[in-house]
């Protein structure tokens, strides 16, 4: 376990982390704060990273596959894998009398790992991360312009939804390239190709429909994850990850009203249901995939290989995916970030954008900074800023919408604002027809694409993130600084 003892007041420096997964926290703290564990068990299993969660003391703090620790004047030091194939990274930095230690520890093979102290860290954290997603041929194809139908009809949604919302975007000229189906058309997590009650069609009917009115079709799903009641869960539970004690088929995580088992990909059966899977939905004409709550793949259990490791179960995986996938366009989100370079075409950086500003209860309370709401999402995806260089990053959704939203103007504005920064995919989740005139112009700036933007300075932060940027400043405060009124975005003049 390497280890380096840095000479410096920890109360005057910045760490920057990066969560384990999508969801998971990525922060610009001082040193001496505390990072936050989940309260739940099931928060830390769905958002954070169950085998090494952050540590709950003041002064340590741990990050994944990065680190970077700043001085005031910029400088300071960066650690960064140069591998992720197989390996989870896992660093740790931990406040003493007048230094830190830093320490790295590698759950799986050996790799190579890069440690420099800098006078730069902006730079050196690109310069870093950019050799990473070299050397795992990092895919980063043109980013494109999608509407998805989760953040207004959630899994409500019908088929008619989708064709309807299709039909007034060709009618208003709106330049989206893919119309992606999310959550509600399956009968239920793992019984994929079944519909269900209320859909009204089958998920294969959709795409030569989409195709007609010049959009190409998309679909969401789980691809690991099984309900306990699916009838893949019956008739497979040898392709289920097990309790370690051998008592039977994993349980852990909150949603769809309840916990979910996962599929073990250390076993043959299971990763040829992926891949069959995954053909199967190109088959009915999809070529853009987004697959959600990946994590799970990787969840500590009991395999069917124990030889496997976590890293390398959940790359089994994807690349099972992207075999029967083909050459589609592939979205990760909810999954393990750098593991994940060199298969996936691009990755949801932060948790879940909401048509609210911030789940106080659930985020400082409850302490699960993976809580879906519009502070969160840019909190996260601000501070991976640097990730261009390993997939085409997804910010999230705009939601430009007045209409079931509690968004104010200066939040939307800010939400804009962070697609601006990170660049890579643009999304909508509006319902078309909710949207008048305002709210169709906004919409049509946040679908401009754009190039990922840089940080002028990690030694300032309003908010605990990078806030700080090229083109403009946010406030993720709920307070005025430097005049700038609270969950603001203000672009450079």
């Amino acid at each position: 376990m390497p280890e380096w003892t840095l000479a410096a007041d920890p109360s005057t420096l910045r760490v920057l982390t990066s969560g384990y997964q999508s969801w998971s926290e990525a922060e610009l703290r001082f040193v001496t704060d505390t990072q936050p564990r989940a309260l739940l068990q099931w928060m830390t299993e769905q958002g954070q990273d169950p085998a090494f969660p952050p540590s709950d003391e003041a002064g340590v703090w741990r990050s994944h596959t990065l680190i970077a620790l700043i001085r005031p004047d910029g400088g300071g030091w960066v650690g960064c894998a140069l591998d992720a194939t197989h390996t989870f990274t896992h660093w740790e930095a931990r406040a003493g009398q007048g230094e830190v230690t830093l320490t790295c520890t590698l759950e799986g093979p050996d790799v190579e790992v890069a440690f420099e102290e800098t006078a730069d860290v902006i730079a050196t954290v690109e310069a870093l991360s950019a050799e990473l997603g070299r050397r795992m041929n990092a895919l980063t194809p043109p980013p494109l312009r999608v509407w998805c139908s989760w953040y207004s009809y959630y899994r409500s949604v019908t088929l008619e939804d989708m064709l309807h919302n299709a039909r007034r975007a060709r009618e208003l000229d709106l330049p989206f390239d893919v119309f992606q189906l999310d959550d509600g058309f399956q009968a239920d997590l793992g019984d994929w190709t079944e519909p269900s009650a209320w859909f009204g069609g089958h998920a294969r009917d959709l795409p030569a429909a989409l195709k007609a009115l010049g959009f190409r079709a998309g679909l969401w799903l789980a691809p690991v994850l099984v309900g306990p009641h699916s009838k893949l869960y019956a008739a497979h539970p040898e392709y289920l990850l097990q309790n370690e004690d051998g008592s039977g088929p994993l349980l852990f995580g909150n949603n769809w009203g309840g916990p979910y088992a996962a599929l073990d990909t250390t076993h043959p059966g299971a990763l040829a249901w992926l891949r069959d899977l995954a053909a199967t939905v190109r088959g009915w004409g999809y070529d853009y995939l987004k697959i959600d709550f990946l994590y799970a793949a990787s969840q500590p259990g009991g395999r069917h290989d124990p030889g496997v490791g976590r890293a390398q179960a959940y790359r089994q995986a994807l690349d099972a995916i992207r075999e029967g996938f083909g050459d589609g366009f592939i979205l990760g989100c909810g999954a393990p970030l750098a593991t994940s370079i060199g298969v996936v075409d691009a990755m949801r950086t932060g948790p879940d954008v909401a048509p609210f500003w911030d789940d106080e209860g659930r985020r400082v309370h409850l302490r699960d900074g993976a809580t879906p709401n519009a502070r969160s999402a840019l909190h996260t995806a601000l501070s991976r800023w640097y990730q261009h260089t390993w997939y085409q990053p997804d910010p999230d959704v705009m939601i430009a919408r007045r209409e079931l939203s509690m968004l104010n103007e200066h939040e939307r504005q800010a939400v804009a604002g962070m697609l601006d920064v990170i660049g890579g995919l643009r999304a909508s989740s509006d319902p078309i027809d909710m949207l008048d005139a305002a709210g169709l112009a906004l919409l049509r700036r946040s679908l401009e694409l754009s190039t990922p933007d840089r940080p002028t300075t990690l030694a300032r932060s309003n908010g605990g993130a990078v806030t700080h940027f090229t083109r403009g400043t946010f406030n993720l405060t709920d307070a005025a600084v430097d005049g700038l009124p609270p969950h603001t975005y203000q672009p450079t003049s």
